[in-house]
């Protein structure tokens, strides 16, 4: 029987990171982010998130030495959460006061504030750190955990907001939510009966995911769907994928991993892979970031090496190898950002499409610019699409619609 692991793995924390510091956080999850603080065990985590951050310019900076102290000062006074005090001061320690120590402080600044709130010590639980008269008026949030799993017998669970705990028996395995909110297939009886299939899909706005019955884990990016078997059994393991899913494979040399997408069928033994089969995309693409893979199509293969993508164009069934890829770039959706390398308008508002649950449409002629940079997905739209007018493009928000024009 698999192994259930109760700590939170280490992507799932950096998940509810980038949702606590972009304000979209809901309260289950806020609790169980919290609590992971106060447990000390993602220190590593946290300072790797403050950097990247800064990388990215997502923080504010602080130049004055003198007023970083005092905010810090301020910081420390009156945080008292049940044993952070200890590792905050750890890790003020260990960093210089520089544009790193500013961004420190400023999550720690969040947490405190939220915190406090969360506990009752501010009349009740208070998520958001702006107040609603700071947001726009016509805007849309970005999208959140959220999927639909279908059963064998065509009945239907709301995954984000079904409860932590056992599901259902699908075949041989309990279908499991856990306290991260993502989806498990506990093996508990492989003996018990024919095999049976689920399919997990995600609306637009949403993601998720999923540990399969042989550990494999997956995550399905917005307007996707994983069709499969409740248990392996046999010579290989074989799911349906349409949409978007990166793969993490636990290893199996006697029972290949298959994955089919559209004409496209992916072979692995045990790897690391991204498969983007989007229905209104020109280009199906499979992303290797780490083992090998072989790609099948119309009957020809190829194999790829880590920072290799294969691409089938759709109109004439042509399937080639690039090495010329941002591999971080084709797997940012998974680490919660848009990260776009030359992209025209029509790439860039398909992923917003998906996102963030709108209708995309253009006044007059399409727009030519190309748009090169990175961003939170957890920014609401107003938000991106403020940092796109940059160029030359302007956007409207009309209701669940963008209006793009030069």
């Amino acid at each position: 029987m698999p192994k259930t692991i109760n700590r939170m793995q280490k992507e799932e924390f950096e998940q509810l990171l980038e949702k606590f510091v972009a304000e979209t956080i809901n309260a289950e999850e806020l609790a169980i982010f919290l609590s992971e603080l106060k447990n000390g065990d993602h220190q590593f985590e946290l300072e790797t998130a403050i950097t990247k951050r800064l990388e990215q310019k997502d923080l504010p900076d602080y130049s004055d030495k003198e007023k970083l102290e005092e905010t810090f000062r301020e910081a420390m006074a009156t945080a008292d959460m049940n044993g952070i005090n200890t590792k905050i001061i750890h890790l003020r320690r260990r960093i210089r006061y520089t544009r790193l120590a500013a961004a420190a402080v400023i999550l720690i600044m969040m947490v405190t504030v939220v915190y406090y709130s969360f506990t009752g010590k501010n009349n009740g639980p208070v998520i958001a750190l702006k107040s609603a008269a700071d947001q726009p008026v016509n805007d849309i949030p970005p999208g959140s955990n959220k999927a639909i799993l279908t059963l064998a017998d065509g009945s239907t669970i709301i995954l984000d907001s079904a409860n932590v705990g056992t599901l259902s028996q699908q075949g041989a395995a309990n279908v499991i939510k856990l306290n991260s909110g993502r989806l498990a297939y506990e093996t508990v009886n492989k003996k018990a009966g024919e095999i049976v299939y689920n399919t997990i899909a995600t609306p637009k706005g949403g993601t998720y995911e999923i540990v399969l019955p042989d550990e494999t884990k997956v995550w399905l990016n917005a307007l996707s769907s994983l069709r499969f078997p409740t248990s392996f059994t046999g010579k290989e393991r074989q799911v349906e994928i349409t949409g978007e899913a990166y793969f993490e494979v636990a290893k199996n040399k006697a029972m290949p991993f298959k994955v089919m997408a559209n004409n496209v069928e992916t072979e692995v033994l045990g790897t690391h892979f991204n498969i983007m089969a989007y229905g209104d995309e020109e280009l199906i693409k499979t992303t290797l970031i780490e083992g090998r893979v072989k790609v099948n199509s119309h009957g020809k293969s190829v194999l790829l090496s880590p920072d290799q993508q294969a691409r089938l164009t759709r109109n004439n069934s042509d399937l080639q190898v690039t090495n010329d890829i941002d591999a971080d770039a084709e797997i940012a959706w998974k680490t919660g950002s848009f990260n776009f390398n030359d992209a025209d308008i029509a790439t860039v508002m398909r992923q917003l499409s998906r996102w963030y649950d709108v209708e995309v449409t253009y006044s007059g002629s399409v727009p030519t610019d190309r748009f090169t940079g990175k961003m939170s997905r957890y920014k609401s739209l107003s938000k991106v699409l403020k940092v796109l007018e940059l160029s030359d493009v302007h956007f409207k928000i009309e209701g669940k619609k963008i209006i793009v024009a030069s």
